[in-house]
């Protein structure tokens, strides 16, 4: 006779164990998620916009979302361009009158001679590409510190006179793609993507990256830091000539001194570090960076709604700057609010020889995650070990100035 054995029943303990593990994995995800300053912005806009909104309804009409987002476009592309030299740990203060002179150059002849607006982007590139070649010149090849190379054009760029330009540009600012998207709005989400691909899908914009993080380190592993920096400060006078033509689009006007008066320097370092770039450079991007220009606009429209003299404008982005150092801390209490709790590892069985049992682990740095790499005498592991190598070459070496690399 046979007989049927029934499969042991599940302990108490392992049945709680399968929907306490998913739980604690879509905790810690969301977690995850919370924790990027992308994120945290877009909470911060939707909450501030809830908030203005509430108070004024007017605040919440499309056309008032329409202005705040054209506003933001301007800042939006100069952020991106200093979000590129912040990452490679230099600053650019001369955005804003490279914006100015750009402005200007085509405005005279698209005043007298009605130049057509595709010469006039063609026009502004070349100036701003121009003016960031002589930056990125003093900079990366003389050595200048960057504060003071880019001080320096900053009062030599600019003089010139006021202009007015044909209202083809200004019906193009004023242009919507769609009802209540601008032209300026799509131009500038373009830019932020094509900055996005490059900065993580090609080899120069990976080493932006590297040379921020340690300068040294990866001049040591064969980065041309020279070239890199090089390349920063000529994107950033690229990207402040496009944005040029989008504020002569928007205002219809310009001289020299545009960006300055505007505050475009103070606006573009501080969609930057909203943003999540550090000025430490190596860690940022200009997706953070676009929703910090937002994110200002919006603040600065919010305080024209509650009649807040503009005069306190600035003071109001130096106090959204200050929190915003102070959140990007270590140990600061934003961060310490989503800060997971220890939870201890099991301990799991190595096998003798391997890295693991020695002590030899790759750095758990944030854009790389340490593996096993088996056996060390392995010939398949010798190329995994020498790229671990390179990595310590330059996430792992004593930080050293730009300036001092050769």
């Amino acid at each position: 006779m046979t007989t049927l054995s029934t499969p042991p029943a599940r302990s108490a303990s392992a049945q709680a164990t399968g929907p306490v593990a998913s739980g604690g994995g879509l905790g810690s995800a969301a977690l995850d998620l919370l924790r990027r300053r992308e994120v945290q912005l877009l909470l911060a806009i939707l909450g501030l916009f809830a908030i203005c909104t509430a108070l004024h309804p007017q605040f919440g009409v499309s056309s008032n979302i329409a202005f705040i987002l054209a506003d933001s476009v301007t800042i939006m592309i100069v952020a991106v361009g200093q979000t590129m030299v912040v990452l490679g740990r230099g600053i650019d203060l001369s955005v804003s009158p490279m914006l100015g002179i750009a402005a200007v150059c085509i405005g005279f002849p698209a005043s007298n001679n009605n130049l057509n607006i595709w010469l006039a982007l063609l026009f502004v590139l070349l100036i701003g590409t121009a003016l960031g070649i002589g930056n990125g010149f003093l900079v990366a090849v003389i050595g200048i510190p960057p504060i003071i190379a880019t001080l320096a054009t900053l009062t030599i760029y600019g003089g010139l006179s006021v202009i007015n330009i044909p209202a083809v540009y200004t019906n193009f600012g004023a242009a919507n793609l769609l009802p209540g998207v601008p032209w300026l709005i799509v131009i500038g989400v373009g830019v932020v993507v094509l900055a996005y691909l490059f900065l993580t899908r090609t080899v120069t914009g990976r080493s932006v990256y590297a040379v921020g993080n340690n300068a040294e380190g990866a001049f040591r592993a064969g980065v041309p830091v020279r070239r890199v920096l090089f390349t920063t400060y000529v994107i950033s006078g690229f990207l402040a000539g496009l944005a040029g033509l989008m504020y002569l689009c928007q205002i219809g006007s310009a001289t020299s001194t545009s960006g300055s008066d505007g505050n475009t320097n103070l606006m573009s370092i501080a969609a930057t570090l909203i943003g999540g770039t550090t000025l430490l450079g190596g860690r940022g991007g200009p997706i953070g960076s676009a929703l910090g220009a937002v994110f200002l606009s919006e603040a600065l429209q919010a305080m024209i709604s509650f009649r807040i003299n503009e005069i306190w404008d600035p003071a109001g982005v130096g106090v959204l700057i200050l929190i915003a150092v102070v959140a990007d801390r270590k140990g600061a209490p934003v961060r310490q609010l989503f800060r997971q709790p220890f939870r201890p590892q099991p301990a799991r069985a190595v096998k003798p020889g391997t890295t693991a049992q020695i002590g030899l682990r790759w750095p758990d740095h944030p854009r790389k995650r340490c593996r096993d790499q088996g056996e060390l005498d392995s010939p398949k592991n010798q190329f995994a070990r020498s790229e671990r190598h390179l990595f310590d070459a330059i996430f792992s070496q004593p930080v050293a100035s730009v300036g001092d690399v050769r």
